[in-house]
């Protein structure tokens, strides 16, 4: 009995549909960490508000990357 080897890509493996909802799903995480920084800040606490709020702009900047792929434009 011989196997053959069929690779797929894992690009054609993503759809649209994929792609939003993990777009949603970073979009939640950076809502997340945008409100503990607020909380922080009130709390005198810069320093950690200031790592949250890095946090969440990176959550923040992989769902455009990945909304984008989902609508297939180029944002750069």
């Amino acid at each position: 009995m011989t196997s053959t080897d069929v690779s797929i890509s894992r690009e054609s493996l993503v759809t649209p549909q994929f792609l939003h909802r993990e777009a949603a799903v970073q979009l939640e995480k950076a809502v997340k960490h945008h409100r503990q920084a607020a909380l922080l800040h009130d709390a005198g606490d810069a320093r950690q508000a200031e790592t949250h709020g890095s946090i969440a702009y990176n959550h923040t900047a992989q769902a455009l990357e990945v909304s984008g792929r989902a609508l297939n434009v180029l944002l750069w």
